[in-house]
């Protein structure tokens, strides 16, 4: 028998001569595990759903370690193995490479085209995670949409991981699972973060009537499975904290003074006025791509070479191109609450919680968290978490997230599944370790940060701001 029989059957068999000390609904038997999730849990790394990265994903991580080889894009319906919808490289879109290390790193689209390789696999994948979806997109999304301009980009992605054979849940429940792993949620804040809007965040009350909908329908469709979910992390991602709130000098990396203080980009305040950004204020990566157009400098600069050959100078920052300390603040709140109505819906269906929130703090805390020889940190690029779109992670970030899942499942199925070692990513993740004079030259900052614009347009293209269609879809109002 297969490695994931033969722990399910261990696991029967203690429970035969045991009694039962864990409150853990179903049982720990993953004779056919279903995952689903949003891009954390596709592997969408670096601007890109591809192969190379898909089967590092938090879910097929899980997988592996319980058994499972993941399926070939030759496999067939027949074959037992963790299906997921490969992508082949250099993916939707084109991933973000590092190509240069001189002058600075210079990041860029790897070029060519892809398509997904396994549309025609005769049954649901075992991986139904969905980039861009949130909670009601796991409820309604079926993959048969009518496309449409500007469409958010899971109704994009759902049509070939879903393909029109129903929701995610309808999928999950159609496989007979002996067990469920869920991560979901990322998506009803994090949009805020690319849009500078506060109302693109799900409300509280939504968010739990959807979250609650979604682990019944599951429990309802698969009484029986086992199943484990995950909590919401609350840090800043790199994406947010590049470009500085004042200009610098794109050769120095130091800000500019002029009269001895540093210039601050200026922002819309309303009623044809402007004002400067105070230093709390964070600037997402894609406004980069105005300020160097010259948006948010200071009217001041419009006849100072080099800036008098931007187009823009003098025209403020949309309130949607920054975030300020307020809105930060209101998303914290917001996963705050997230967090106890997961925590809280869990606890009510006896499943257990992943603490992925915790592994992000580790991360991101000073030093980072070692593992072995080796630091693993927040930082951009040297830090090894976060992959080049600066928000998704690494092959080793969704290790170690995934990690986190099987830490659960251990403690509430009382199993002794072993965790994933990271030694099997030194020959895959390179890029992300660095010796410690590498981490000294590749520092970011300023709108100088070594991104080409095309590279970050491949960003901006996977971060759109929802629409209201897609609001409008979920269930819950």
């Amino acid at each position: 028998m297969n490695k994931h029989i033969r722990i399910a059957a261990a696991v029967l068999i203690a429970a035969l001569v045991a009694v039962p000390m864990f409150a853990a609904r179903g049982a720990a038997d993953f004779s056919h595990l279903v995952v689903l999730g949003d891009s954390y849990g596709a592997g969408f790394e670096s601007g890109s759903l591809n192969e190379r990265h898909q089967p590092w994903s938090w879910g097929a991580v899980l997988a592996r370690q319980v058994g499972y080889d993941i399926c070939p894009a030759t496999a067939v319906a027949t074959d037992d193995c963790f299906a997921v919808p490969l992508v082949s490289y250099p993916g939707l879109g084109n991933e973000l490479t590092l190509t240069s290390l001189i002058p600075g790193p210079v990041i860029a689209p790897a070029p060519g085209s892809a398509a997904p390789r396994m549309i025609n696999f005769a049954r649901p994948y075992n991986n139904l995670s969905i980039p861009g979806a949130t909670v009601g997109a796991l409820l309604t999304l079926t993959g048969a949409e009518t496309p449409t301009a500007g469409e958010p980009t899971a109704v994009s992605m759902a049509r070939f991981i879903l393909r029109g054979l129903g929701t995610p849940v309808q999928q999950a429940i159609a496989q007979r699972p002996s067990f469920i792993a869920l991560w979901i949620g990322g998506n009803d804040y994090l949009n805020v973060m690319f849009s500078g809007t506060p109302a693109t965040i799900t409300p509280a009350a939504d968010f739990k009537v959807r979250y609650e909908a979604l682990l019944d329908a599951l429990i309802a469709g698969a009484p029986n499975a086992g199943m484990v979910v995950g909590n919401l992390p609350s840090g800043i991602p790199p994406y947010l904290t590049l470009v500085p709130p004042v200009l610098v000098d794109p050769t120095t990396r130091q800000p500019i003074l002029i009269g001895g203080q540093p210039v601050f980009y200026m922002v819309d305040s309303g009623n044809g006025t402007q004002a400067p950004i105070t230093a709390t204020t964070l600037i997402p990566l894609q406004t980069r791509d105005k300020i160097a157009q010259g948006y948010g400098l200071p009217a001041l600069l419009r006849n100072i070479p080099p800036f008098s050959l931007l187009p823009h100078v003098g025209e403020p920052l949309s309130p949607n191109d920054v975030i300020t300390a307020d809105e930060i603040s209101q998303v914290f709140t917001r996963i705050a609450e997230y967090n106890t109505i997961i925590n809280q819906a869990a606890a009510a269906r006896n499943i257990p919680v992943a603490d992925v929130a915790g592994l992000f703090s580790r991360v991101s805390a000073p030093g980072g968290i070692s593992l072995g020889p080796i630091s693993v940190s927040s930082a951009p690029v040297t830090g090894g978490f976060y992959s080049f779109d600066f928000f998704h992670l690494t092959d080793l970030g969704y290790l170690l997230f995934g990690n986190e899942f099987i830490k659960a499942i251990n403690e509430g199925y009382d199993t002794e599944i072993p965790l994933a070692s990271i030694t099997q990513l030194f020959a895959n993740n390179g890029a992300f370790f660095p010796d410690a004079n590498a981490a000294a030259q590749l520092s970011f900052i300023g709108t100088n940060n070594g991104i080409t614009t095309e590279g970050l347009k491949q960003i901006q293209s996977f971060w759109q701001k929802p629409t209201i269609l897609r609001r409008s879809r979920a269930v819950g109002h």
